[in-house]
């Protein structure tokens, strides 16, 4: 298997979406990097719809789970993550396992 390609699939102002394409291609690894106070409720919308098209994109591409990886004691990303469709499946190592389908 060929070593993770990471990617900048998305930055403005506040914050930036880097992507592992991993797993044999047919999985991701997003990661997630926002400003403290980034957050308001028209900032959210504005990212869903963004990440409605990452999803499309990925499916394009044939990949079928994305997954992320918060720090366990990061409640906070954990929250955020979960708004966007991730559901927590293990905890390894001091991170929290989560993944969606595409």
């Amino acid at each position: 298997m060929m070593p993770p390609v990471r990617e900048k699939i998305y930055a403005d102002a506040n914050g930036e979406v880097l992507c592992d394409y991993i797993l044999n291609r047919t999985k991701v690894t997003l990661h997630l990097s926002f400003k403290e106070g980034a957050w308001t409720p028209s900032k959210f919308k504005r990212y869903k719809q963004i990440f409605k098209g990452m999803l499309k994109d990925f499916e394009d591409k044939k990949y079928t789970e994305v997954y992320a990886t918060p720090f366990e004691n990061d409640v906070k990303a954990q929250k955020l993550i979960t708004m966007f469709g991730f559901k927590e499946f293990a905890r390894n190592g001091g991170f929290v396992l989560m993944k969606r389908g595409v």
